[in-house]
């Protein structure tokens, strides 16, 4: 069998997204699961390959199911606590997966990087924020052990060769200091980068293209191994632990269903809609009687659909206004940049919305006061690019052609474009002018600084959808990152990293960069612990 092995090269984010296809013509085909499969639970070897033309039995002391952010860094865990014998199977040609899409930082406390820069931030302050905003809805003591540990694990990725750079808030600069940015470049693609060069340097087997089809148990329900594929061959890995860091179910059109019952997705957009997330952790976990759980969602909206990054990043400020179908606001807009980690919400709202559709309004004078201006009123606006301001005069007249804007000299036009009553868009119009001449939001209690009103037409109404980054979360684990059954006791030797896992989050997301925070905690954590397990049976 060829062991193959990659080095992973530089790829911007979009240049990653239009990638993905052309490496799944180019064999990846292994990576999909099949309507019937889906619709079953079952995660099975590629249609070509239903009977391998050999059987390989292969041998490891830990086994990682996945080959980006979780995985790799749980391989490089265990490594440090002694165990040698581990192999990493990744189903895709290349490694990294979505850690490598738009992974620009992550969020820690109490880091070394922070106490360097001098930043205080308090980890306890942090820790029953995340609860409040959660209601208690998810397990305490894994986000416990996630805020304790975020700290030192920045401390670690440094001394595996991860450089830090800048700390700073994500949305607004008066807000905490809680996200670590790269040295250079992407976070994401340093960290895979670092924990690949280790794995190499160590001897330790990244096989790509190699798809996990199910979990060996013994009669007693512990892990025994994996049963992957690789072409024709079908590898029968006999192992010690196993640690699954498969990703999001973001890409599997089964399980979003299940997961969101009843929820009109069609205008939703989902970064993370990757073919190779799909979910097949989950699919394998709870073959064997692996309990699941809820789905967190990372919000991020208003979106434009990936269609154009200068009006969607318009569409995102605090201070415009943002109507339902209906005509009516729904949420203060400016949220996101006014309390801290609520900018998902705004999205939230969003999706609660008819149609899960939106409308930002703004004016002439607005517009041309903000190209004037250049000033940034959201850190995260930096994403559109240097000059996204100067390409909205090009950008809005685009989006008007595809149906996707309006811009008129009058309210009746605008309501006409939106289907709402004209007198209802009037009306909430001169309330929304009232509010900011008074400089008091009676209905939503926005930041005054933040309420310009629409008064110089020709006025723009710009169509937003209800976006998602990713979907996290379905296999359930204990606070130690074992995964557990129905009854809530550990699957000996089985245990989960990353995305994959969830009860760390409630319905929506947390500060800004948690879902790398996770994720290198939980492969930190998840490999650290399989290692002691084994250690233990020794």
């Amino acid at each position: 069998m060829s062991d193959k092995r990659i080095k992973h090269r530089g790829i911007s984010r979009r240049g990653f997204l239009k990638g993905t296809a052309a490496a799944v013509a180019a064999g990846a085909a292994s990576s999909l699961i099949t309507d019937s499969q889906a619709a079953t639970g079952a995660a099975v070897a590629p249609a070509d390959s239903n009977v391998p033309a050999r059987v390989v039995n292969l041998s490891t002391d830990i086994c990682v199911i996945g080959g980006a952010g979780a995985g790799l860094t749980a391989a490089v865990s265990a490594l440090d606590e002694g165990v040698k014998n581990i192999v990493v199977l990744e189903k895709m040609k290349q490694t990294g997966g979505c850690t490598l899409v738009g992974v620009a930082g992550m969020f820690s406390v109490e880091s070394s990087v922070q106490k360097r820069l001098g930043i205080n931030v308090s980890m306890d302050e942090m820790y029953q924020h995340h609860m409040d905003m959660h209601s208690w809805y998810c397990n305490a003591k894994l986000v416990r052990n996630w805020y304790t540990t975020t700290g030192s694990v920045v401390g670690w990725l440094e001394k595996k060769g991860v450089e830090f750079g800048e700390v700073a808030p994500f949305t607004h600069e008066r807000l905490y200091k809680t996200h670590h940015y790269a040295k250079n470049g992407m976070l994401g693609q340093a960290t895979v980068d670092a924990m690949q060069k280790i794995l190499k340097e160590n001897g330790i087997e990244v096989r790509t293209e190699t798809r996990a089809t199910r979990l060996i148990t013994n009669s007693n329900g512990d892990i025994k191994g994996v049963v992957a594929t690789h072409g024709d061959e079908e590898l029968r890995i006999s192992a010690k632990a196993v640690i699954i860091g498969t990703g999001s179910i973001s890409g599997n059109d089964k399980l979003k269903a299940r997961f969101y019952p009843g929820e009109d997705m069609s205008h939703v957009h989902i970064m993370g809609n990757q073919p190779f997330a799909t979910g097949d952790g989950l699919i394998m976990a709870e073959e064997i009687g692996a309990a699941s759980t809820h789905i967190s969602t990372l919000f991020i909206g208003p979106h434009g659909h990936n269609t154009n990054e200068s009006v969607g990043t318009l569409m995102r400020r605090p201070n415009l206004i943002k109507i339902n179908r209906l005509g009516y606001r729904f949420v203060d807009e400016a949220i996101g940049v006014t309390r801290d980690y609520y900018t998902w919400m705004n999205c939230l709202a969003l999706d609660r919305q008819p149609d899960k559709v939106c409308y930002v309004l703004i004016d002439e004078a607005t517009l041309r006061r903000f190209q004037k201006e250049k000033k940034m009123y959201a850190l995260f606006e930096s994403m559109g690019g240097p000059n996204w301001l100067e390409e909205l005069d090009q950008g809005i007249p685009d989006e008007e052609k595809k149906g996707r804007a309006k811009v008129a000299d009058n309210w009746d036009e605008i309501a006409g474009y939106i289907g709402c009553d004209p007198g209802t868009l009037k009306n909430t119009i001169s309330q929304y002018n009232s509010y900011c001449e008074n400089k008091y939001d009676a209905e939503f209690l926005k930041d005054p600084e933040y309420l310009i009103p629409l008064t110089t037409p020709p006025y723009y109404a710009l169509q937003g959808y209800s976006g998602i980054d990713t979907c996290i979360g379905g296999i359930r684990t204990n606070h130690d990152l074992e995964v557990v059954d129905k009854r809530d006791a550990p699957i000996k030797g089985l245990y989960a990293a990353g995305v994959a896992v969830g009860n760390w989050l409630s319905i929506g997301y947390g500060p800004f960069g948690s879902c790398f925070s996770f994720t290198t905690y939980s492969g930190y954590a998840a490999g650290k612990n399989a290692a002691k397990y084994i250690l233990s049976k020794v």
